[in-house]
């Protein structure tokens, strides 16, 4: 019974591709086809193609399985919206072909086609690109959004419908059309967030009109969201200081909602001149003319400290004076400069743990008086405009970012005639229902990062290999003791955090553990030891765990952790989240590349979650 739930949990992700035996083939030549707009290669035997659309950024993802380049990784940059192509050995039996769509591009999956002209003639047909939409719009006190010329369709069908957003001597605005709007506002715990949800709306368009003067009224950022569910609702979010006063809302008669602070707001420094320095991001290579947040001083900033505040999903700097900074794109990096400025004594960056959004911090003096804040985001994420809460601190928001028509696409492949068509397995549908247990508990294994996501790497290890390793041990051990087991993957292939999440849901799994392996900088090889993770109801399960894992493996302690990351807070059952061991630390680096060390670890999850179960 649990090898059938687990073969038709895989068949649903639609993420592995099922394919023929293929004899094994080398790539002879290729090249880009501009006038066509399609890559054109050639190899010397059969080949089986496997095809997939990556967002975030877009890029077609093409595997070759059994084919062999025999040469270095090829890389050729384009002009145009599609911004380069690449070519490169996967692993010992795979070719991979990545073309990358310039940034705020996208592309129809429908539209792309991978066809073999002949046994050994194959193209990758690819539309034309067309200009992202966001799903709302952004203000800051400092540079408010231009605004569109004219309004495009709604986002969703409503029968309230959002359409401006304007300042007013005491508060703001907002034009609504339709049916009278049902308003409900929520503050967060810090008091840094007013939402402002209006129930069963639409915007507008994806770039309401926003208003530029908020300074005036103690507001840093204003922004719109359209939330998509069985209700839609459409929110406008301000962000403020925590001592900020409350606001509220009034629906008027005049086609509105008037909303206003409950006693007169603090208008921001300099709100007067609006100078907060350049945060749009730049083309890679190029960079942002610095500017002065507030006030300039003339003397060299020192930066006092950088620190995750995972509460607000922020990067906090705190510095002794007011800087001057300047932004820019640089690849897949975020790079934030200080001038003039300096790092302070003892000044280091913070360690970055999973669910933190960002996979690396690099700090980096730059000659006497320039300090670079270089930032590499985890998938999905997009940094947002610098946010000045004082002359004194800096922040920068780490977002997820929402691409249109989900995380990846089905990519047609067709093979030349003669050839038998590829069986693929339906695509991934979080309303499939699995066959219900038989009474025995169902236990999810959810091994993190998988297949393009590598994890944390260092010191010659993968956190993917280790920690799909190890759930495989773990799966075994329980189902000898009779217990049902669910992965969420059990190969090298990429998976999102949410299928995660649906597959433990659709299961109705008693208990749901994530396996990882921490890392943190290489200079600190001293940070050694297992943490577990717990949200709300996974403190008992993640308890047991942490407990079997020390009484019975040779590793240090680092606690019993509270977190909020997403497949704890998502998932209805008790879930825990388990750091193996660090790849970056000076012992645990052995121990991790050590099949006996892991084998003991697997035990030791195992047996935890039996202790759990009992």
């Amino acid at each position: 019974m649990v090898s059938k739930i687990r073969l038709l949990l895989l068949s649903t992700l639609g993420v592995l591709l099922c394919s023929l035996p293929a004899e094994a083939a080398r790539i002879l030549g290729w090249r880009f086809n501009e006038a066509q707009n399609r890559l054109e290669f050639t190899t010397d035997g059969n080949v089986q193609p496997q095809a997939q659309l990556i967002f975030n950024p877009t890029r077609v993802v093409v595997d070759l399985p059994g084919t062999r380049l025999d040469k270095p990784l090829v890389k050729e940059s384009m002009t145009g919206t599609i911004r380069s192509y690449r070519i490169g050995q996967f692993d010992a039996d795979t070719t991979r072909i990545v073309i990358e769509v310039a940034k705020g591009y996208s592309l129809d999956p429908s539209k792309v086609k991978v066809r073999g002209l002949t046994q050994t003639q194959w193209v990758v047909e690819l539309p034309q690109p067309k200009r992202q939409t966001g799903s709302g719009s952004v203000a800051n006190a400092a540079t408010p959004p231009k605004q569109p010329s004219a309004q495009s369709a709604p986002l969703v069908d409503a029968p309230t419908q959002v359409n401006e957003v304007r300042s007013t001597p005491d508060g703001l605005f907002v034009r609504v059309a339709g049916e009278p709007p049902r308003v409900k506002i929520k503050r967060s715990r810090d008091r840094r967030t007013i939402d402002i949800k209006i129930r069963n709306a639409s915007l507008g368009s994806a770039q309401i009109p926003l208003p530029s003067d908020i300074g005036k009224l103690g507001i840093k950022q204003i922004s719109t969201e359209q939330e998509r569910g069985r209700t839609p609702d459409a929110l406008i979010r301000l962000q403020v200081d925590p001592d900020a006063p409350d606001w509220k809302a009034t629906v008027s008669n005049f086609g509105g909602i008037v909303l206003l602070p409950t006693s007169r707001p603090k208008p921001l420094p300099g709100s007067e001149t609006t100078g907060t320095g350049s945060s749009t991001p730049q083309s890679p290579g190029s960079g942002s003319q610095p500017s002065s947040p507030g006030t300039s001083t003339g003397q060299i900033a020192t930066v006092q400290g950088v620190s995750i505040d995972r509460s607000s999903n922020q990067l906090m700097l705190q510095l002794d004076r007011s800087a001057r900074y300047s932004t820019r794109q640089d690849g897949s990096d975020y790079v934030l400069t200080l001038s003039p400025a300096r790092l302070g004594p003892g000044v280091k960056e913070p360690p970055v743990f999973v669910g933190d959004r960002l996979r690396r911090i690099k700090l980096t003096q730059r000659g006497p008086q320039n300090v670079e804040i270089r930032l590499t985001p985890d998938r999905g994420v997009t940094i947002g405009q610098v946010q000045v809460p004082n002359l004194k601190l800096l922040s920068l928001p780490l977002q997820r970012s929402r691409q249109p028509g989900g995380k990846t696409g089905p990519i047609n492949v067709i093979l030349p005639a003669g050839r038998p068509q590829i069986a693929r397995p339906p695509a991934f549908d979080p309303n499939i229902i699995l066959p219900a247990p038989d009474g025995r508990p169902v236990v999810v294994i959810d091994p993190g990062h998988g297949g393009p996501d590598p994890g944390a790497v260092g010191n010659g290890l993968r956190e993917t290999e280790i920690v799909l390793d190890i759930s495989r041990q773990v799966t075994a051990f329980l189902e000898a003791q009779g217990v049902q087991v669910v992965m969420t993957r059990n190969a090298e292939y990429d998976l999102d955090l949410q299928p995660r999440v649906d597959i433990a849901e659709r299961v109705n799994a008693t208990a749901f553990i994530s396996i990882h392996a921490n890392a943190i900088s290489m200079a600190r090889p001293d940070v050694n030891g297992v943490e577990t993770y717990y949200y709300a109801s996974g403190k008992e399960l993640a308890q047991s765990i942490h407990e079997s894992v020390l009484q019975s493996v040779d590793i240090g302690d680092r606690r019993l952790r509270s977190a909020r990351f997403y497949v704890l807070r998502r998932t209805s059952m008790p879930a825990a989240l388990v750091e193996t061991g660090f790849i970056t630390g000076a012992q645990d680096k052995f121990k991790l590349a050590d099949p006996a060390f892991r084998t003991q670890m697997a035990k030791a999850i195992a047996r935890g979650i039996l202790r759990y179960l009992q």
